[in-house]
């Protein structure tokens, strides 16, 4: 799968057979840098169709890679998005490489088949093409009417607010030639919510996240799958199966590309506001523009392995006041994290107020922080979000142990210890 799925004991000699620091008196900050043939294997610096440029950096949290394409120069955030990216340039080959006759060809098959098999495995047994009104067609009609009444809410909500603008301080009418503004709501449906039934089928077979910001990929997939919808003349196909998957990540991704995204939104409605959230706190995390459908399923999902732990909602009014989606990507995977060690380290409640989540354990013993970051250094950004999490931690919770996923430098863990962490480097590695 492309979602941070690689794991991070080959960059371990990498930071400290390559890591440059600039300054060497106390206090200074580390400067992380490194050629890319120190950090990648030769697979992931250079292809066909593209190359990582050098020097890799780092922000102190995440290596920054940049990438040189034929389709465009893109970034990653970390070596389970660099991973990610070079996944979608495979996939941007293989629908360069894909003629409207191709999909012609292959759609007129499968018709005369009646069978749907999808390029990625997952399900290895054809299955029927559906008759009379089976489960496919239930899924179609039940994601109309989540669609219908998600756009609904939006439009309600669009209109108070105009009726709000429409009256001026001065009592004046509103200027009828500028445009309306859109709605968060709105603007969440234009960018996320209008991904089709074909579309994520076309990102099923390319095992690609179908809200991915690879344009490109975007507008050929965009593109395949109406040439597609127009050849089957309407046919319409069952649904795949669910299938007892090994981890919660395969779980979302088969929702992701199986169900609509205001099906999936609908359906967890109750369980968030189940956890405190309010119809406005809900709102807000449905539309914030970092959290993907993806993200927020995943939150959902890792909030269900903390179901006994109080304060869930925290996890969510947080996550909804990230601002980018790097932010939003540290941020759900950092919760996963804190899923995991629940499972080894009963958690108690999840702490407020924090743009990290954690949580105070069970045996009184404390607290502690989770973060998905690859590689800490200190950087100005990390000072910063140190002095910040530190800031909002209640008065007895210090101190309080920090719990990395991956590599910490010496100087990071002087400057940490020196301001009470107790900090724990690839935490998660003996967990499952």
């Amino acid at each position: 799968m492309p979602l941070r799925c690689v794991p991070l004991h080959f960059f371990r000699a990498a930071v400290v057979l390559a890591l440059v620091v600039v300054g060497s008196a106390a206090g200074a900050y580390e400067t992380p840098a490194w050629p890319v043939d120190r950090v990648l294997p030769a697979s992931e610096q250079s292809g066909a169709h593209f190359r990582v440029l050098d020097p890799v950096t780092s922000d102190g949290i995440m290596p920054q890679y940049r990438i040189e394409t034929p389709y465009g120069a893109f970034e990653a955030y970390g070596h389970g998005h660099l991973v990610a990216r070079l996944h979608e340039l495979k996939a941007l080959e293989v629908t360069r490489d894909t003629s409207e006759l191709d999909v012609v060809a292959e759609t007129t098959r499968r018709q005369v088949e009646g069978t749907l098999k999808t390029v990625a495995g997952v399900a290895r047994d054809p299955l029927g093409t559906v008759g009379g009104l089976p489960r496919g067609i239930v899924n179609l009609f039940r994601g109309t009417a989540a669609q219908a009444r998600e756009f609904g809410r939006s439009a309600a909500k669009a209109t108070r607010k105009e009726k709000t603008k429409g009256k001026s301080k001065a009592g004046a009418p509103p200027d009828a030639s500028a445009p309306p503004a859109k709605s968060p709501a709105e603007r969440y449906a234009e960018r996320y919510l209008g991904i089709t039934a074909g579309e994520r089928r076309w990102y099923e077979r390319l095992t690609v996240d179908p809200y991915t910001d690879n344009e490109p990929l975007r507008q050929d997939i965009r593109h395949l799958a109406q040439v597609e919808a127009a050849t089957s003349l309407g046919l319409r196909f069952a649904s795949l199966p669910s299938v007892p998957y090994a981890s919660d990540l395969q779980r979302v991704m088969n929702a992701v590309y199986q169900e609509d995204p205001a099906v999936l939104r609908e359906r967890r409605r109750e369980a968030l506001l189940g956890y405190g959230l309010s119809e406005a706190e809900l709102e807000a995390f449905e539309e914030a523009p970092a959290l993907s459908p993806t993200r927020q399923l995943r939150l959902a999902t890792a909030a269900a392995r903390l179901a006994d732990v109080q304060g869930l909602g925290e996890l969510f009014r947080q996550a909804s006041q990230l601002q980018s989606t790097d932010e939003a990507e540290l941020y759900v995977a950092s919760a996963e994290l804190l899923g995991r060690l629940h499972a080894k380290q009963p958690l108690k409640q999840i702490l407020p107020d924090l743009r990290l989540p954690a949580g105070a354990f069970n045996d009184a013993a404390g607290g502690v922080v989770v973060i998905a970051a690859e590689s800490v250094f200190w950087t100005e950004l990390t000072e910063r979000g140190e002095s910040s999490v530190r800031a909002s931690l209640p008065g007895q919770m210090q101190p309080i142990e920090l719990w990395v996923e991956g590599y910490v430098s010496d100087e990071a863990l002087r400057e940490l210890h020196a301001r009470g962490w107790t900090v724990r480097a690839y935490a998660f590695d003996d967990m499952p």
